[in-house]
């Protein structure tokens, strides 16, 4: 191997070690709903709630395909399972701490605007978060968790799902690890 060889692979080596990971991802996030169905309440989950963190701007997005969606009112099982396509929604919205990550800290309670995304239609809806600081041995998380309620006008569910209120009571919790910075 000549010099010149040796000094692209150096460059190349340092620059993929010096763009450390800018997101953090997970495919496996648990969320649940519940909302009342003909005056009985009915609970339906997911553990396919996919989150990511963009590191840089504490930006969180959410994807959720409604049809990973598991409960035992058979009306709603029978909804999900007739759709063809997948029925998804997404969620973005903006962690207003800036290092959250980097130290240890108190509970941080926010009121968090989301925009909502769901079979073409567009809607804002807050909820109430909380980031928690978990100590894991020589490494740190943090632990995201947000409930709050999305209006079934604004989702368009009410002309699917005959029979639903008014709201939708939605809450996750995600697990979010420290990047390293090497």
């Amino acid at each position: 191997m000549n010099v010149k060889h040796f000094i692209l692979i150096v460059l190349l080596v340092s620059y993929f070690n010096g763009s450390a990971q800018k997101i953090y991802r997970t495919e496996e996030g648990h969320v649940e709903m519940m909302a009342m169905l003909d005056s009985v309440t009915f609970k339906a989950e997911s553990h396919k709630l996919a989150l990511y963190l963009d590191y840089d701007s504490k930006v969180v997005s959410g994807v959720l395909d409604l049809k990973t969606l598991s409960t035992n009112n058979p009306e709603i099982k029978a909804m999900l399972a007739g759709e063809e396509d997948p029925l998804m929604l997404r969620f973005t919205g903006t962690v207003p701490s800036v290092d959250f990550l980097s130290k240890r800290h108190d509970p941080i309670d926010f009121n968090w605007l989301i925009d909502v995304t769901y079979q073409g239609k567009a809607f804002k809806s807050q909820f109430k978060a909380t980031i928690t600081h978990i100590e894991q041995g020589v490494s740190m998380s943090c632990l995201i968790s947000a409930r709050g309620q999305v209006l079934v006008a604004d989702t368009g569910l009410d002309s699917i799902i005959k029979g639903i209120d008014d709201t939708i009571e939605v809450q996750f919790a995600q697990m979010v690890l420290k990047m390293d910075n090497q």
